[in-house]
């Protein structure tokens, strides 16, 4: 039975239980001088203390300890049966020390001998008893407001542990991802019930330790049901102590994450297995293209007749494409199994560079329309090759979805300490949600004003591209909208960048 909220009926009411009327006046009036509109009931008969019984809590009970009809200790035990944990004050002139203290052992909150100075001090004495219920009233609804918190956490195990490591609380949470009820795990151990018991020797000692030295524990492992069975689990654990310091015991949050760790497990195997498959076909592959290239072109050149001319002009073609395409699975494959794409750094220009892939960009497309412009200085350390294919690459990319009749534009500029190219097309913009996904592998995009002779591919060219760029410590972003068409732009420092230096200005919000 929760005792009332004090405050909630009004002024506060306090019931003095006393067989001498001259004791009783001296508790009223010490206690009506003290307190502003104290209520304050008296009994001294044993028929008005069975009433009494009958009537609303009281806020605090003052009680004689020998009375003719009774013990104060009688009393007590009855108040807290009645009302349990009204304050109750004690006044006497025959208990001895030894008697009062088992009584403040049974609930008393405090005792008093019945002498002048005593009556002086009741109302503080009352005062502090009031109070100290109120903290207690406080605590016990704020437990029990955890309580029903922790016991509606269904997604979560929470439970408490002593320091023995044997249970001693258990939520309905730990019941449905474990599926012991409560009775069956208070007092047991942890370790035979919960973990596996290759886990309960060295690797959950650490676990404590770390949780006795750092205060707290977070992890995941694996986590027994009730029949045996196995599930994944986010683990916390907490240390619990007492004011000085002594363990009391652990607080342990625990959640079933199997699913998201096979989900993982899934998705790992499957990448795996899609990028060693990548590798050993792209190898395999390479070898048969070779042969057919060969083929065709010593046929080319024994029969000049124009059907066959025409034939291994298109075999050429495709086998030029299909190698184009290897190479970028080899690249790839290379990225993420090998840890990026590596680069041999030379003294080179990136202006001469560019302008020797763009010359031959205007002669395989003869109909773009490239403008350039370039100031400062292009020299540093790059993979020529490299940097060849990441520029073919995005030139390539800005004529095929470029709009037709607009000139692409290629700016380069070089400061002290880097050199930024920027290649830009007008043309239908590319979606936004499209663009944070723009450098992934495997991804493909065209707009509607797309050359379709020229588009082609696997969707690996911009993924390749970015792991190059990064590779020579450089960004690259892109940014797409209506009035300014789409514009790639690569930053890459001059030289080598030591362990520790930015490399650059890091991608705006339009790309990565």
């Amino acid at each position: 039975m929760m005792p009332e909220s004090q405050g909630a009926r009004g002024p506060q009411r306090v019931l003095v239980v006393d067989d001498s009327a001259s004791d009783r006046l001296m508790a009223v009036r010490a206690l009506t001088r003290a307190f502003h509109g104290l209520q304050v009931e008296q009994v001294g008969e044993a028929e008005q203390w069975l009433q009494v019984l009958e009537q609303p809590r009281f806020d605090a009970v003052i009680v004689d300890y020998q009375l003719h009809w009774a013990t104060g200790l009688e009393l007590l035990h009855t108040l807290q049966q009645r009302w349990p944990g009204v304050p109750v004050i004690m006044l006497t002139d025959t208990v001895e020390e030894q008697q009062a203290l088992e009584a403040v052992q049974e609930g008393l909150e405090e005792y008093l001998p019945k002498t002048p100075e005593s009556y002086a001090r009741l109302p503080r004495t009352v005062r502090f008893a009031l109070e100290r219920a109120r903290q207690r009233q406080a605590l016990r609804e704020s437990s029990e407001t955890l309580r029903l918190v922790i016991e509606g956490v269904y997604g979560h195990a929470i439970y408490l542990v002593d320091p023995r490591r044997r249970i001693v609380s258990w939520n309905a949470g730990a019941q449905a991802i474990t599926g012991y009820s409560e009775a069956e795990v208070m007092g047991q151990p942890i370790s035979s019930l919960l973990i596996p018991e290759e886990q309960r020797g060295e690797q959950l000692e650490r676990m404590v330790e770390e949780v006795e030295q750092r205060g707290a524990y977070t992890g995941e492992g694996w986590r027994l049901h009730k029949d045996g069975s196995r599930f994944w689990a986010d683990i916390t654990v907490s240390a619990l102590r007492g004011e000085g310091g002594e363990l009391r015991g652990y607080a342990v949050v625990m959640r079933d994450t199997t699913e998201r760790k096979r989900a993982e497990e899934e998705r790992k195997r499957a990448n795996e297995f899609r990028e060693r498959l990548l590798g050993i076909v792209s190898h395999d592959l390479r070898s048969p293209l070779q042969a057919i290239s060969l083929q065709s072109q010593l046929l080319a050149r024994r029969v000049q007749l124009e059907v066959v001319q025409t034939a291994t002009a298109r075999i050429l073609q495709g086998a030029e494409r299909m190698t184009r395409m290897i190479a970028d699975l080899l690249d790839f494959t290379r990225g993420r199994l090998g840890g990026g794409i590596p680069v041999e750094r030379a003294p080179g220009d990136l202006f001469t560079l560019t302008y020797e892939v763009l010359e031959e960009m205007r002669m395989t497309t003869p109909r773009s329309r490239i403008s350039t412009q370039a100031t400062g200085d292009g020299r540093g350390e790059w993979d020529k090759d490299r940097l060849t294919q990441v520029v073919q690459n995005l030139v390539s990319n800005a004529l095929k979805h470029g709009e037709k009749g607009t000139p692409l534009r290629v700016t380069m500029e070089g400061d002290e300490d880097t050199v930024v190219l920027s290649i830009q097309n007008q043309g239908t913009p590319i979606p936004p949600e499209l663009l944070p996904h723009l450098f992934d592998p495997f991804r493909r995009g065209r707009g509607e004003g797309a050359n379709d002779a020229l588009t082609g591919g696997l969707g690996l060219g911009l993924y390749i591209a970015q792991e190059i760029v990064h590779a020579h410590d450089g960004t690259i972003t892109v940014t797409s909208d209506e009035r300014s068409g789409t514009t790639f732009t690569l930053r890459l420092p001059r030289h080598v960048l030591t362990p520790g230096e930015p490399a650059g200005e890091p991608p705006g919000p339009e790309g990565w």
